[in-house]
């Protein structure tokens, strides 16, 4: 039951990291693009327990960072301590509205910490006006889009007749 969670989490985050990189490098409303790599691991981490959990917002990191240009190993770090909060539930949410809110506030978490460590290792400043769009619509994309994403992964990775974690 674990292998088949941690199979659809790897194949969910290989098609986030294309998507973050290809398509919406491309659309970019407001400039500000949605974050579907944190959306997957944050999605994610609510049903794998939180070894497997910690290693995929690691391996995604190290994706994006391949991929970007941030410096190796931000992104794992931040993907990492997101999956790390995510993991910090006693029970997934029960309503879509719900995954939607705590995974906007997850998603929160992430670009602060990006904002912050990224000015720390020269990916730009907090002083700069993009910052704080980023800030406010990158968690309200992803909280969106976990209306939509999260009810097909909750399908995938977590059997109707199992109401344990996988």
């Amino acid at each position: 039951m674990r292998s088949r969670a941690i199979a659809w989490a790897l194949l969910f985050m290989v098609v986030a990291v294309v998507l973050q990189t290809t398509l919406f490098a491309r659309l970019a409303p407001f400039r500000i693009l949605p974050d579907v790599v944190l959306l997957v691991v944050i999605l994610s981490a609510r049903w794998l327990y939180p070894d497997p959990a910690l290693l995929l917002g690691f391996t995604a990191g190290v994706a994006v960072d391949l991929l970007g240009t941030t410096p190796l190993g931000l992104r794992a770090l931040i993907l990492t301590l997101v999956a790390y909060a995510a993991t910090r539930r006693t029970e997934p949410e029960a309503t879509p509205f719900a995954m939607a809110l705590s995974t906007a506030l997850l998603s929160l978490l992430g670009v602060v910490l990006f904002a912050v460590l990224g000015t720390l290792f020269g990916q730009g400043s907090l002083a700069e006006g993009n910052v704080v769009r980023t800030v406010l619509l990158v968690p309200i994309f992803n909280g969106f889009l976990a209306l939509f994403v999260g009810p097909l992964m909750r399908r995938v990775m977590m059997p109707a007749t199992s109401g344990v974690l996988l």
